[in-house]
C-alpha cells in the first residue's frame, strides 16, 4: 500500500508541477545553448614526436662492474617523461613566446553575429583595462612581466601526452586562432629539438684536444723552420762517439718528460671534462665511469640505488607527508651528499696528482737543462741538430697522440645515440574545425542535465510538501473516511 501511494504521489507531483518542469528545462537548455554560441571557438593543433629507446654509458648511476665495461638500458617511461620535461622547460617556452610574440597579441576579429558580439566584448574589456591603467588603478605590466605571464600561460596550455603502449609523445595546443595554434605547436617542436641537442651534445672534450693540437702544431712548425735553417747553414753532421752517452741520458729524460707530458694532458682532459659536466649538469652525481671504479663510490652508489628503490616502494604504500617517506628522502639526500663529497675528494686527488706531475716535469726539465749545458761542450752544430731532431720527434709523437684522441672524441660525439633518439613523426597542420564549443554535444548534455535538475526540484518540493492532496492522505493522517471528493476545475 505504501509503495503504491509513493509512486502515485511522485507521478501526481510531476503532473501537478509540469509547467514548472517545462519552464526549468527550457530556461536551462536555452542558457546552455546561448552560452555555447557566445563562447569563442577554440582550435587544436597537434604534433607527434617519437622518443626511441637508447643505451647509455654508465655516467650518472653505473652499476658495480668487474673488468669489462657495461651499459645501462634506460627505462622507456623515464625516457619519455624526461623529454616531456624538456619540452615544457623554460628555455623552450621562453624562446617560443619571444619568437611568436605571444605576450603582445592583437584582438582576433571574428565574423558572424556571435563572433561580432564576442569581438565587441573583448574590445570593451580592453578599453576598460586601458582606462583603469591610465587613471592609475591598475599598473601596466612591463615587457619582462608580460613575457613571464605568457611563458606561464603557454606552459599551462601546452599539453605533452605520451600515447598509450608506444613511445610517441603528442604535443597539443589550443588557441582561438587556428593558424597561431599551428605555429605555436610547430615552433615548440622545433625549439625542443634544438634544446635536446644542446643538452646532450658536449663539445668540451673535442675543443680541448683541438686547442692542444693547434699549440703543438705551431711549436712543431717553429722547430722545423729552425731545423731547415740549421741544415742550410751547416749541413748534416755526424755525431761523435764521446757524445753518445750524454745524448742517451738526455734521450731518456726527454722520453720521461714526454711520458709526464702525456699523463698531464690526460689528467687535464679528465679534470676539464668533469668540471664541464658539472657546469652543464649540476645534478650529475658521478661525472665519469672511471670515478665509479672507486670502492667507496660503488658502495655509496649501491646504497643510493637500494634507498631509491625503497622510496618507490614506500611511496606506493604511504603518502608524501608520512614519516616513512620523509625518512627515506632524507637518507637519499644524505647519500647524495656523501657521493658528491667522495667525488670531490677524488677530484682533489687528481688535482694533487697533476701538481705532482707538473713538479716532476719541472725537475726533469731542470735535469734536461743541465744535460744540455753539458752537451754545449760538444760541437755546437751537432748538439743543435740533435736537439732539434729530438724535439721534433717528441712534438710529432705528442701530436699523434692528441690527434688520435681528437678523432676518438669526434667519433664518440657523432655516434652518440642521445642526439638522434628523438624524431618528429608529423608536424601540425592548420585545424579546419574548432574542438570547442561542441553545440550538439552541449545541447544533448544540457537537455539531460535540465531534465534531471527539473525532476529533482519537483521531487524535492514534493518531499517538503506537507499539504493533503489525495483522499488517501485524509484516511492515513486524519483517520477519517472519505465519502466524496470535488475535482479541481
Amino acid at each position: 500500500m505504501d509503495v503504491k501511494i509513493t509512486g502515485r504521489l511522485l507521478i501526481f507531483s510531476l503532473f501537478k508541477r509540469q509547467k514548472m518542469i517545462l519552464h526549468l528545462i527550457l530556461i536551462m537548455l536555452l542558457t546552455i545553448i546561448l552560452g555555447s554560441l557566445f563562447l569563442p571557438p577554440t582550435y587544436e593543433a597537434a604534433t607527434a614526436v617519437m622518443v626511441q629507446g637508447r643505451i647509455n654509458q654508465e655516467i650518472l648511476m653505473p652499476l658495480p662492474r668487474a673488468d669489462s665495461s657495461r651499459t645501462v638500458m634506460m627505462n622507456p617511461k623515464e625516457e619519455v617523461n624526461t623529454e616531456i620535461e624538456i619540452v615544457k622547460s623554460r628555455p623552450v617556452m621562453e624562446k617560443v613566446v619571444k619568437t611568436l610574440k605571444l605576450y603582445d597579441r592583437p584582438i582576433i576579429q571574428e565574423t558572424g553575429f556571435f563572433g561580432t558580439v564576442r569581438t565587441i566584448i573583448r574590445k570593451v574589456r580592453s578599453a576598460f583595462t586601458w582606462v583603469l591603467t591610465k587613471i592609475g588603478l591598475v599598473s601596466a605590466p612591463t615587457e619582462e612581466q608580460a613575457i613571464e605571464m605568457a611563458v606561464l600561460k603557454l606552459q599551462k596550455a601546452l599539453r605533452a601526452e605520451p600515447a598509450a603502449e608506444s613511445q610517441i609523445v603528442r604535443l597539443k595546443y589550443r588557441d582561438r586562432d587556428p593558424v597561431m595554434a599551428k605555429k605555436v605547436v610547430n615552433t615548440v617542436t622545433s625549439d625542443y629539438l634544438r634544446q635536446h641537442m644542446m643538452i646532450n651534445l658536449n663539445k668540451a672534450q673535442c675543443s680541448f684536444f683541438a686547442e692542444q693540437i693547434d699549440i703543438v702544431k705551431a711549436d712543431l712548425k717553429k722547430l722545423q723552420d729552425q731545423l731547415v735553417q740549421l741544415k742550410e747553414k751547416t749541413g748534416l753532421l755526424a755525431f761523435e762517439e764521446q757524445s753518445r752517452l750524454i745524448l742517451k741520458q738526455l734521450d731518456t729524460y726527454e722520453t720521461a718528460r714526454t711520458s709526464i707530458q702525456k699523463e698531464i694532458i690526460n689528467i687535464k682532459a679528465k679534470i676539464e671534462k668533469i668540471q664541464d659536466l658539472r657546469r652543464t649538469n649540476p645534478k650529475l652525481l658521478i661525472p665519469l665511469p672511471e670515478i665509479a671504479q672507486d670502492v667507496q663510490v660503488q658502495d655509496l652508489e649501491n646504497k643510493l640505488i637500494n634507498m631509491q628503490y625503497q622510496l618507490n616502494s614506500v611511496n606506493q604504500r604511504y603518502t608524501g607527508a608520512s614519516r616513512q617517506v620523509e625518512t627515506a628522502s632524507s637518507q637519499i639526500k644524505e647519500l647524495d651528499k656523501q657521493i658528491r663529497q667522495q667525488v670531490n675528494q677524488i677530484l682533489d686527488r687528481e688535482l694533487a696528482k697533476l701538481k705532482a706531475l707538473e713538479a716532476e716535469k719541472q725537475a726533469v726539465e731542470e735535469t734536461v737543462a743541465s744535460l744540455k749545458k753539458e752537451i754545449e761542450r760538444l760541437p755546437a752544430q751537432e748538439v743543435a741538430l740533435s736537439n732539434l731532431n729530438r724535439e721534433i720527434d717528441t712534438k710529432q709523437e705528442t701530436l699523434a697522440i692528441l690527434w688520435k684522441k681528437y678523432q676518438d672524441s669526434l667519433i664518440a660525439q657523432n655516434t652518440d645515440e642521445r642526439l638522434d633518439n628523438v624524431k618528429v613523426v608529423s608536424f601540425a597542420a592548420t585545424p579546419l574545425k574548432p574542438v570547442s564549443p561542441n553545440l550538439v554535444l552541449n545541447t544533448i548534455l544540457g537537455l539531460v542535465l535540465s531534465v534531471v535538475v527539473s525532476l529533482s526540484v519537483a521531487f524535492f518540493l514534493t518531499y517538503w510538501d506537507d499539504t493533503i492532496n489525495l483522499p488517501e492522505d485524509v484516511e492515513r493522517y486524519l483517520n477519517l473516511p472519505v465519502c466524496a471528493s470535488i475535482p479541481e476545475l
